[in-house]
């Protein structure tokens, strides 16, 4: 090996042909010029590495595709080959490739902009935050970012639709990426886009991608790849179910995954067009040719943030039109999202526009000029109550608000909390229904729990249905889950995110509810002492909690102050309520300090800065521009870009008395699997649904060599051959007893349909 890599020049260029070899570049290297009508190098344009990437992008995308031997079968090597079949031979691989019609541009109209029009793609005329956004799409001369703070259930996610209709029309976008925080709720905003999609006038066939990790396991997704292609006849026929999106088996890929029409998925992969990474241009030349829409872009830590920011300069460059959405977003982080798209290294002086609290509100700029509009109500405001709360009265105070039904919502930072938190209530309030809902259920029992809570405290729930039911969730309620509690409880969190959760208060103002439960009541848990909760400190850190504890108000004004509530809690560096002291210093320096090491750790691994040498052309060149890279498979990248220790992901099985391996009791039956032979596919896309996130303490960085190490041995020495299953391959597999109980890395852990995934840690053995 190292001999090769000294005569590399030799294996380069065969003993005595390197005259023949050059010749034959330099004759390629003329026939593309002339072709292209150039009849010298010097008459070439000079190109900015931006513009090297898109077509570097192009070409991979362009290699790839000739490469396929299902397009372009291969010549038998006998055959010398026929320049005259060429056309032909790509005319037909062409045809193959886009057999369905399916990879043409969006064309996208303007015509949203009628009220009646956008009745008759979303079913409702605009209210006065849609119709706002709407006007600056189509008042704006140049493509630009777009950010729209408005409450929660106003109806966002239409907003930014029918804006990116009129943006893509009027600056010529074939697509668009719709980001969101999770794989649940990008799975859960799927349908809604399909719908949107289905109702456009241009009543062309449109590829779809639903773009996460997780994606080829969502059954609706599933469907848009089985469903067959209705003929244009068929559109306006009441019986047809077919929809005018479907899945481009091209597109599958993952690096392939943004070159699809419309994409939804995880905001990774716009973060993982910041990363350095293979064949990153094919992220860049997708998003190139879209509007990028974000949802819930307050979501995000400083870690991620590094590269959300490092993405949206390249699409300033690229003038993509960009579309934010959020319902809590701190002013600093709006000033620095604006100036991340406009390119602007250091911040500008203070303008109105950075330190504005008024809501609902739209920032949008045209050109170098940024413009805001706070947009008026026209929906009255309604009032919440917040009342402190410790754990132990937290059973008093559901029973007395629950006397005469409705339900309730208690939401918790941890999961270990909310498990602790419904089994205390489930032995307090035996008469009460209690549900818990968290991350760490198998993907068919969450997908189960979520489709029965939308049924019951959703939009269309009834009395009936709502009755004495008490659900005990995580974080994963804050976000895009359309559900109405009569009454909540929250554990104390950051402002913004505590204003999130109420939202879920009282959603659905029509709702009659029963009389302890007219008036909107938060309770706030808390310690009832200095200290914080160790659970919440470890996941927000003391200092956020601390400034939410102080500045939380009795009564909360919504929609007008939330803003104003946000910009207290995060606005510390301009005009502090709060006085400083000792204490609040140390905590606020701790604070800056974490956030200035997730920042310089996101470093390490971003792609540089759009950048022409403008006196120095000849550095504008991609020379270095992937070293260091940051991750070498998809897996790895989605890592990558956000920070923490690496999740681990399972599917989970049971292993009985005599060796054979089933499926969980109520999952396909419990049904007996063959261990020594691959899954048939369509079984294997069963097992593989089985998935299950560990808790974040098995993939600690102390532990997750011994927890995968365990996981394989049992793997190799009962599944090896599940191995050889397309879907299943280096996928691990968590095997419970009969009784749903497994030992790993020291640890007990019991799944259970009504409480997910629980653990602890294993006694050592008293004799040690």
């Amino acid at each position: 090996m190292e001999a090769q890599l000294v005569s590399w020049t030799c294996n380069y260029y065969p003993k005595g042909e390197k005259a023949f070899w050059e010749s034959c570049w330099d004759e390629l290297f003329e026939t593309a010029l002339k072709d292209c009508g150039y009849d010298d190098p010097a008459e070439l344009p000079d190109l900015t590495p931006p513009t090297e990437i898109l077509l570097t992008g192009l070409l991979i995308m362009a290699d790839w595709i000739a490469s396929n031997t299902e397009y372009f079968p291969l010549i038998p090597v006998e055959e010398l080959g026929n320049e005259v079949a060429y056309p032909e031979r790509a005319e037909r691989a062409w045809n193959k490739w886009d057999e369905k019609d399916l990879t043409a541009p969006w064309e996208a109209q303007t015509s949203i902009v009628d009220a009646e029009e956008f009745k008759a793609r979303f079913g409702f005329p605009p209210n006065a935050v849609q119709a706002a956004a709407v006007e600056a799409a189509n008042s704006v001369s140049a493509p630009g970012i777009l950010i729209l703070e408005a409450q929660m259930g106003v109806g966002k996610t239409e907003a930014a639709l029918a804006a990116a209709e009129i943006l893509a029309a009027r600056f010529g976008a074939g697509g668009i990426f719709f980001g969101l925080p999770t794989q649940a709720t990008a799975n859960g905003i799927l349908g809604r886009l399909v719908q949107w999609a289905d109702n456009q006038p241009d009543r062309l066939l449109k590829c779809i991608r639903l773009a996460h990790g997780m994606a080829e396991l969502n059954e609706e997704y599933i469907r848009l790849q089985e469903q067959t292609v209705p003929v244009e006849d068929d559109w306006d026929d009441s019986e047809t179910n077919g929809h005018r999106v479907q899945v481009h088996q091209w597109f599958r890929g993952s690096k392939q995954a943004l070159l699809a029409c419309f994409v939804i998925g995880t905001v990774d992969q716009l973060l993982m067009a910041a990363l350095k990474q293979k064949h990153v241009m094919l992220r860049h030349l997708g998003l190139a040719g879209k509007v990028v829409i974000i949802d819930e872009c307050h979501a995000y830590d400083a870690y991620m943030n590094r590269y959300l920011d490092r993405a949206l300069e390249w699409l300033g460059w690229y003038r993509v039109p960009v579309i934010l959405l959020s319902a809590t977003l701190p002013a600093r982080r709006r000033a620095e999202l604006v100036e991340a798209y406009q390119q602007k290294r250091t911040s500008a002086p203070d303008a109105p526009w950075k330190t504005s609290c008024g809501y609902p509100l739209l920032t949008w700029t045209d050109g170098e000029e940024v413009r805001q509009t706070t947009i008026p109500l026209d929906m009255p405001s309604r009032t919440v109550q917040t009342v402190p709360l410790t754990e132990d009265g937290l059973p008093g105070f559901l029973r007395e608000k629950m006397q005469a039904g409705g339900c309730a919502g208690v939401i918790v930072n941890t999961i270990k909390k909310a498990q602790a938190v419904a089994r205390m209530l489930r032995e307090a309030l035996p008469e009460k229904e209690v549900q818990v809902f968290h991350a760490q259920f198998l993907m068919p029992d969450r997908a189960a729990r979520e489709q029965e809570l939308m049924e019951r405290i959703g939009k269309h729930s009834t009395p009936v249905r709502r009755d004495g039911l008490i659900v005990v969730g995580t974080q994963v309620l804050e976000q895009s889950l359309d559900i109405d509690f009569d009454v909540m409880v929250t554990e104390l969190c950051p402002m913004d995110l505590l204003l999130q959760r109420i939202g879920r208060l009282h959603r659905h103002t029509w709702r009659c509810r029963p009389q302890p439960m007219q008036a909107a009541v938060c309770a706030v848990l808390d310690t009832g002492e200095e200290a914080f909760d160790e659970g919440s400190a470890a996941v927000y850190g003391k200092w956020l909690l601390w400034r939410t504890r102080e500045l939380l108000p009795q009564t909360i004004r919504l929609p007008e102050e939330i803003s104003p509530l946000v910009q207290q809690v995060y606005g510390w560096a301009a005009e502090d309520k709060l006085p400083e002291d000792a204490a609040s210093e140390k905590l606020c320096h701790n604070y800056e300090l974490e956030q200035g090491k997730r920042k310089d750790r996101a470093e390490a691994y971003l792609v540089h800065h759009p950048k022409v040498y403008k006196k120095f052309p000849r550095l504008n060149t991609l020379d270095g521009w992937m070293a260091d890279e940051g991750a070498c498979s998809d897996p790895a990248a989605r890592a990558a870009v956000r920070d923490g220790d690496p999740s681990v992901e399972v599917l989970v099985m049971v292993q009985g008395r005599d060796g054979s391996i089933h499926f969980l009791p109520w999952q396909e039956g419990g049904r007996t699997v063959a261990s020594d032979c691959p899954p048939q596919p369509e079984e294997a896309l069963k097992i593989a649904r089985q998935k299950l996130r560990l808790p974040a303490v098995f993939g600690k960085e102390w532990n997750v060599k011994r927890v995968i190490d365990e996981l394989e041995a049992d793997n190799r020495r009962l599944l090896a051959q599940w191995q050889f299953s397309p879907m299943l391959r280096g996928e691990l597999v968590l095997l419970l007893d009969e009784t749903l109980t497994a030992h790993l890395a020291g640890m007990t852990l019991h799944y259970d349909r009504e409480n997910g995934l629980v653990y602890e840690k294993e006694e050592a053995d008293a004799g040690n």
